[in-house]
C-alpha cells in the first residue's frame, strides 16, 4: 500500500521549471491537489470513460441530427475535460481559462 501511495505522489508531484520560478502558493494549496483532487479526476476520467462507452449507441442516434457534433461535445464533456484537469494542468491551478487551457498567471 504504501508503495501505491508514494508511486501516485511522485506522478502527481511533478513541477515544471516555469512554476518554480513563480510565487508559490501554500503548501496545503499543493497538498491538496496531490492527495484529493488527482485522484478524484483520475476516478472521474476513468468513470466518465465508461458511461461514454456505455452510452455511446444513445450518442449515435443522437448525431444523427444535425449538426452531428454528440460525440465530440459527449467526450470533451465526460473524457477530455476530466482528463485535462487530471493530467494537464499545473499544481495549485484549479480553474480553466476562457479557451479551456490550465495555465499559471503571473
Amino acid at each position: 500500500m504504501k508503495n501505491i501511495i508514494l508511486t501516485c505522489l511522485l506522478l502527481f508531484a511533478s513541477i515544471n521549471a516555469a512554476q518554480a520560478e513563480e510565487e508559490p502558493l501554500p503548501k496545503g494549496y499543493y497538498i491538496a491537489d496531490v492527495m484529493f483532487l488527482r485522484p478524484l479526476g483520475l476516478v472521474t476520467t476513468v468513470v466518465g470513460t465508461a458511461v461514454f462507452v456505455g452510452i455511446s449507441p444513445l450518442t449515435w442516434m443522437a448525431a444523427i441530427a444535425p449538426p452531428h457534433d454528440a460525440y465530440t461535445k459527449l467526450s470533451d464533456l465526460m473524457i477530455v475535460r476530466p482528463a485535462r484537469f487530471t493530467f494537464d494542468r499545473p499544481l495549485g491551478v484549479y480553474y480553466a481559462d476562457s479557451d479551456g487551457k490550465y495555465r499559471r498567471h503571473k
